[in-house]
């Protein structure tokens, strides 16, 4: 079947979650992507749980479709390795911090001169050239910094189980490669791309942002995050209700089945927020979220139920969606969440597992031109 990305070749030089969740991307839509990670790999292969030894889920979710080799890039002989890779790739994915690269001679300026059809992008917390852009950072400090946390408007922060701004640059940096891609056909050229997981996020509140620097200008308030009727509210049973009722028919459809008709004309007043979110969570608490869920219809009209992770895995939505694919592998069998972008033409796939650390040392390498003895020799010096 052809592929969008059929023919380009991507280097993955990445650790964690940003760069390789891009990298996997990029490898569903048919890249030829080798995984790069150093000679004990990369660390998440110990985390829990573990499906098979140095196979976690993570690494298998995050890795599929992908080709593995080991390089120790402190050597001369590693570097040697991942410049011959890159001599002939059209991308390159790294998350180092800013300059690690450049001092092992295998940073943008090299590699441009190397091959200037290179499409070189790198993942950082904060960007290359940002006076914190040594910082160390993970999503969560990340959503911190960047006002991301205060997701309630009380002052209460919130942990998402989602690493917002770490897949939030993948996705920007998926696009970004692609369009990079599509450049170079009309230049002929590569070139540099410079993803922040901080930019991110600051890019990703653009409408709250926004809303805060329009009334520095009117002098209004903001408009919040959530609103009496655009708010989660708990249930007799100790669950959850999403109510985003944003259009006024929603709402005095949601007045009428909660036995509000009170309120039906009170929408907008957001002098009286907090009395008006009071009798709306008393009235909520007085049945249980299914029971909820019976009176809206299965939430015909933007009430639905809040659901967990296992409860999201197994209901009807997601059985419908065809996102949850399981394959037979030859550690066992493994479910997969497939890519959620849909094409008619190219679609994306799983096309098989992750690799082991170094998986295919010996076929890559053979493809370079390194004869057996070599490799033999990389591996006893530690090179592999």
């Amino acid at each position: 079947m052809e592929t969008a990305l059929q023919g380009i070749k991507v280097i993955d030089f990445s650790q964690w979650l940003p760069g390789q969740y891009c990298g996997m991307v990029l490898a569903d839509f048919g890249a030829d992507v080798i995984k790069v990670e150093g000679v004990k790999g990369d660390p998440n292969r110990g985390f829990a749980p573990q499906l098979a030894p140095g196979m976690s889920s993570w690494n298998l979710a995050l890795n599929r479709n992908k080709k593995g080799v080991t390089v120790n890039v402190k050597t001369e002989a590693g570097q040697a390795i991942l410049k011959k890779m890159l001599q002939e790739a059209d991308v390159f994915i790294e998350g180092f911090r800013p300059g690690y690269l450049r001092s092992k001679g295998l940073g943008y300026e090299e590699m441009h001169a190397l091959n200037p059809r290179l499409v070189y992008c790198s993942i950082t917390g904060f960007g290359q050239e940002s006076k914190f852009r040594n910082q160390p950072a993970h999503d969560l400090n990340i959503i911190g910094l960047s006002g991301m946390n205060f997701l309630n408007d009380c002052g209460n922060v919130s942990i998402s189980e989602v690493q917002v701004s770490a897949l939030g640059g993948s996705l920007n940096a998926v696009a970004a490669i692609s369009m990079a891609l599509l450049a170079r056909e009309r230049t002929g050229r590569g070139q540099y791309i410079d993803i922040s997981l901080y930019n991110t996020a600051l890019s990703m509140q653009i409408v709250s942002l926004a809303s805060i620097l329009g009334c520095r200008v009117t002098g209004d308030t903001p408009f919040g995050r959530r609103a009496h009727y655009y708010d989660v509210y708990q249930t007799k049973d100790k669950k959850y209700i999403s109510v985003g009722t944003i259009e006024p028919k929603f709402w005095k459809r949601f007045c009428e089945i909660a036995e509000l008709p009170e309120l039906a004309e009170r929408q907008y007043d957001f002098s009286h927020e907090e009395e008006i979110t009071a009798i709306i969570q008393n009235k909520i608490k007085t049945k249980t979220r299914d029971e909820w869920l019976e009176l809206t219809e299965g939430g015909a009209f933007c009430v639905t139920p809040v659901y967990s992770p296992e409860e999201a895995l197994e209901n009807d939505l997601t059985k419908a969606s065809g996102m949850v694919e399981t394959k037979t592998e030859d550690i066992g069998s493994v479910t997969y969440l497939k890519t959620a972008v849909a094409m008619s033409d190219t679609p994306g796939s799983v096309r098989f597992r992750a690799p082991y650390a170094g998986e295919h040392n010996g076929s890559v390498l053979t493809h370079l031109g390194y004869s057996a003895e070599q490799i033999r020799q990389l591996k006893e010096d530690g090179v592999i």
